[in-house]
């Protein structure tokens, strides 16, 4: 399987944030993807670097005021003469209320849902580039690959179409899907990490080619606290094409496997060319998010039950923070993952394959600008 990285995700030090009126430390540190890169290399995957497909994609799914906030929302807070990262102060959602003409402390408190989500100076380079690995992932799908994996980070799946949150700030699963979507026609999301996607199923709400199912720990005192449960079902124009699947706190291996089988019929329901996993692995026992207390074995049942379903799958990572077994983890996954699919046949191949001679992991040297 190939596997898409770029160390340009380092730029991006969220430092010390704020949850439930606590400071701590963001969980959202480079460490995270060196742990998964020593995952993919030990199961001896191929590793390419990130291509930049510009901001058309990001542009399908993200409104123009959001992506030019995050492109210099950093600038114009140390312009304004303001100390650290953007991090808001007040918040104001209503749509009607947003004006152009906001300072940056008004605009982050309208596109930034909490202060979990700080923006730096390496923010936005990194945001950008995450996005970029999952468009290329996602063009490697395209070009007849029928897995491939997107090492995203940041993550994305609490990014809506003009707001970050949840230390996430593009949706690149939404991103990655809508671009499949040209080539595919009906795109299915299948979200394992403990929270809800509540960008996700924003962004896809009223869309009836793209299907989201999310398994996550039940929103009551639990990040996104406002969206996840069962009644969430689609907007009008998609009536059913929402499944949330949420879990009581620690629910364990039985109901987590069950639970995403119950995700899996929908999503063959649906009957999508391809399918696009938001990958977390933070519903693991000892991750500090204590969601949904899962283990290790756990996680490659789930890796081969995703894994056998005869389509194009690519996986995007979301969430995992437990460093010391974030590794293992992965592992285990994707060693299910990859031995199902071993056994199955898709037909949807094509013959070539320009990515292969790409060379991988090149460091970052300059910020990304606006395309």
């Amino acid at each position: 399987m190939k596997v898409v990285y770029t160390g340009r995700h380092r730029a991006h030090i969220p430092g010390d944030v704020i949850e439930n009126g606590i400071t701590r430390p963001s969980r959202d540190v480079p460490q995270r993807m060196d742990a998964l890169l020593r995952a993919v290399y030990s199961l001896g995957h191929d590793v390419i670097e990130a291509d930049d497909h510009g901001t058309s994609p990001l542009a399908a799914v993200h409104s123009k005021a959001y992506l030019a906030f995050l492109a210099t929302a950093y600038r114009d807070w140390q312009r304004l003469g303001l100390a650290g990262r953007v991090v808001p102060a007040a918040f104001e959602t209503r749509p009607e209320a947003y004006c152009d003409e906001w300072s940056p402390i008004a605009k982050s408190g309208f596109h930034l849902r909490d202060q979990i989500t700080p923006i730096g100076e390496g923010t936005w380079s990194a945001a950008y580039w995450a996005a970029q690995t999952a468009l290329t992932a996602a063009a490697l799908i395209k070009e007849g690959e029928n897995q491939a994996y997107a090492m995203c980070r940041p993550s994305g799946h609490h990014a809506g179409p003009d707001f970050g949150g949840g230390a996430t700030y593009l949706n690149n699963a939404a991103i990655a899907a809508r671009f499949l979507a040209r080539d595919f026609g009906r795109v299915a999301i299948i979200d394992i990490d403990v929270h809800h996607g509540n960008g996700t199923q924003e962004i896809f709400w009223d869309d009836p080619d793209v299907f989201f199912a999310s398994i996550h720990r039940s929103p009551e005192a639990f990040y996104p606290h406002f969206t996840g449960s069962q009644k969430e079902t689609g907007g009008s124009a998609a009536p059913n094409g929402i499944l949330n699947v949420p879990l009581p706190a620690r629910a364990g291996d039985a109901a987590f496997v069950q639970g995403i089988e119950t995700c899996l019929a929908g999503v063959l329901e649906h009957k999508p060319g391809v399918i696009v996993v938001s990958l977390g692995f933070d519903a693991l026992s000892t991750d500090p998010c204590t969601g949904l207390s899962v283990s290790e074995p756990s996680f490659e049942t789930v890796g081969q039950r995703i894994g056998a379903i005869d389509k194009p799958i690519l996986l995007v990572q979301e969430g995992g923070y437990d460093l010391v077994n974030l590794q293992g983890v992965a592992q285990r996954f994707l060693r299910g993952f990859c031995s199902a699919e071993s056994q199955a046949h898709n037909p949807i191949r094509s013959a070539g394959n320009s990515f292969a001679s790409r060379q991988a992991l090149t460091p970052l040297k300059t910020p990304v600008a606006m395309r």
